[in-house]
């Protein structure tokens, strides 16, 4: 004997509506946390882009870097042209 309780018989279709709801709720939680999943791997997705990127940029750094350290190179090959061309009296190419 149950005392201080309240007893109810539970029908059958009433416990189909309780197991459904706890269901639901599952359901609902799972999907709230499979979206925070996705959001994680969407922003996963755009760091390996942006990793990506910034090789590309490193490269093109790299290539800046080399074209000035060898821009001093060129101006000085042009003066050595024009140097040996006056000694040698060579008439300069007209453009």
């Amino acid at each position: 004997m149950v005392k201080n309780k309240l007893v109810k018989n539970v029908t059958i279709d009433e416990l189909a509506v309780i197991i459904n709801n706890g269901f639901q709720g599952q359901m609902d939680y799972m999907e709230k946390k499979f979206e925070a999943i996705d959001k994680n791997f969407e922003a996963i997705d755009k760091n390996f882009t942006q990793v990506a990127s910034k090789k590309e940029l490193d490269e093109v750094k790299k290539d800046v870097k080399y074209i000035k350290e060898n821009l001093d190179d060129a101006s000085k090959l042009g003066q050595r042209v024009d140097y040996i061309e006056g000694i040698l009296n060579i008439q300069p190419i007209k453009k």
